[in-house]
């Protein structure tokens, strides 16, 4: 029953289906010119009102300030991501030098609050760290 029915929709849509062409008639010249409108400048980039200029930088970078990048062995301060990201030379967490190939344009030091700077205080030995129990274990 349900492949007679089927059968009968199919033949149905092909009997009153409309023909298609297999191309779209070419388009009318306002339709162009509304489409593609002339330009009224020489120069391909004249009346460009966006920016064309490329920046490198980082957008989310962890120094040893931050509980979990202090926690995996960074122990670099925002100043020295700021040098380095000017091209410095400096001495990396693992005792390694590093320079860029090249100054970043722009660098964002996104440190957590939470206990920002317990590792660093840590690991100077500072002494209301260390009257703690649990900051001297």
């Amino acid at each position: 029953m349900h492949l007679r029915v089927f059968t009968a929709c199919i033949v149905t849509s092909l009997l009153f289906a409309s023909p298609v062409s297999a191309q779209d008639p070419a388009p009318s010249e306002e339709t162009l010119q509304e489409v593609f409108p002339s330009q009224k400048f020489y120069s391909p980039y004249g009346g460009r009102n966006y920016p064309t200029q490329v920046y490198w930088g980082d957008t989310h970078l962890h120094t040893g300030m931050s509980m979990d990048a202090g926690a995996f062995g960074a122990r670099l301060s925002p100043d020295d991501a700021h040098r380095f990201a000017r091209g410095e030379e400096l001495t990396a967490s693992t005792g390694q030098k590093v320079k860029l190939f090249r100054p970043l344009d722009f660098l964002v030091v996104a440190d957590h609050s939470d206990n920002m700077g317990f590792f660093p205080r840590l690991f100077a030995g500072d002494a209301m760290m260390l009257a703690d129990p649990t900051g001297r274990k």
